[in-house]
């Protein structure tokens, strides 16, 4: 079952990345992460909210998931957006997936996990699988900046640190839908500041975008929710190089939905099976 939610959450991840990919044709990455979070929050409260236990609450615990939340969906959606506008989604997404070596290193660290063999070599397949990715012929990218792989893997290095903060966050608040809303209220609370430091000029909108973004934002939803889903049920090492098996998804959803927009070429899914090993490695011999 832990495999199965963790995967489900990839596959959200992975629908929400390509719907931002169509979306951004028509808007810029600041549009796109409004649009996102302010579905994403409400959604989540509307469906969750009746079903929180207050008696689980923790003012601690919801101010660390707040701040979680800050950093991803929020963080990470920032650096991700900006960077799959100059480098496609097929590139940037993998570069934003290498996180599970992050997050694995700060839960041994801090939450005291084992790294094994085969998880760390499923890890390794992943962070393979995605360099593959990465270094792909950059000219089927229309406007391609290659400064902006740095981007796309500052945001994979911010997303380690959430799977280790949302998991030390359900040891304050163990009720899991009072910790999903926790998380979204962060990253509405930060977004809002956000917008707030000159931000909010780069937003316009535009109906063409929109229907691509608010959808974006339902699959983001499901995504967060599955993720915290997984980990409450196993460890960090586990759970976050499974979710990150999102280009996977990427690359097969990008054949059918974005031929117009970046090319899948043999390096992208050598790329990608490459993960999609990785996540064998975790799921036979975790």
């Amino acid at each position: 079952m832990l495999i199965l939610v963790s995967l489900a959450a990839a596959l959200a991840f992975a629908l929400s990345q390509i719907c931002v990919r169509l979306g951004l044709r028509y808007c810029s990455p600041t549009t796109a992460v409004t649009c996102t979070v302010s579905t994403m929050a409400p959604l989540v409260w509307l469906i969750l909210g009746p079903a929180v236990s207050w008696d689980a609450f923790s003012l601690p615990g919801t101010l660390w998931l707040m701040l979680a939340g800050a950093v991803a969906p929020l963080g990470t959606q920032i650096l991700l957006f900006a960077s799959t506008l100059r480098i496609g989604i097929a590139r940037a997404s993998p570069l934003r997936n290498i996180s599970p070596v992050f997050a694995s290193l700060l839960a041994i660290s801090f939450l005291g996990e084992a790294w094994t063999f085969p998880v760390a070599a499923g890890t390794v397949s992943i962070v393979v699988g995605a360099s593959l990715l990465g270094i792909d012929k950059a000219e089927t990218i229309a406007g391609f900046q290659k400064r902006y792989l740095w981007v796309a893997l500052a945001s994979g290095l911010v997303g380690g640190f959430s799977d280790p903060m949302r998991k030390f966050g359900l040891t304050l608040i163990t009720d899991l839908p009072l910790a999903i809303c926790s998380l979204m209220a962060g990253s509405l609370v930060f977004l809002t500041a956000y917008l707030m430091t000159g931000k909010y000029r780069e937003i316009t909108i535009n109906r063409h975008a929109l229907k691509w973004f608010l959808p974006a934002g339902a699959a983001s939803a499901l995504g967060i929710s599955t993720s915290l889903l997984a980990l409450s049920m196993g460890d960090v090492v586990v759970v976050s190089p499974l979710v990150s098996t999102v280009p996977l998804f990427t690359v097969f959803l990008s054949f059918f939905f974005l031929k117009h927009l970046e090319k899948v070429t043999l390096m992208l899914v050598l790329g990608a099976l490459t993960i999609c090993l990785g996540g064998a490695l975790l799921s036979v011999f975790r």
